[in-house]
């Protein structure tokens, strides 16, 4: 497997891992225990979205040209940002049905994924060392 999907199989779990902490947590401190984790899900849901169109967008950047590559690069990052800006006001406009500080700290979740792959790719290691040992 090549170190591409390895790393966005770690921070896939990483978002995951986030979405239930701030879940469980945001839900204790809100006294929303439906909207706010219904939220966090959601906005889980859009940043491993996101963070599948950044892979794809990457795998196809080696194939191109510099410039091409340049172009197309910046032109996934504005789809990527229009969606978030898109999936928060819709949240918003919809706040009767879902917290949407709730989709927002679902959606961040990914900022934080990139500094937890490290930590889960550590432990990923661990768990393959000790099948290979059996």
């Amino acid at each position: 497997m090549d170190q591409g999907t390895i790393t966005y199989r770690e921070m896939v779990v990483a978002v995951i891992l986030q979405v239930i902490i701030y879940a469980i947590i945001g839900a204790l401190i809100s006294k929303q225990y439906i909207l706010f984790p219904l939220g966090v899900i959601i906005g889980g849901l859009v940043a491993i979205a996101m963070l599948g169109s950044m892979k794809k967008t990457v795998e196809t950047i080696v194939l191109l040209d510099p410039e091409t590559a340049k172009k197309y690069g910046r032109r996934q990052s504005l789809v990527r940002i229009a969606l978030m800006a898109v999936i928060l006001c819709a949240a918003f406009f919809f706040g009767e049905y879902v917290n949407p500080w709730g989709v927002f700290i679902g959606v961040f979740s990914l900022k934080f994924s990139a500094y937890l792959q490290p930590c889960i790719d550590v432990l990923f290691n661990k768990i393959m060392k000790k099948e290979d040992k059996r």
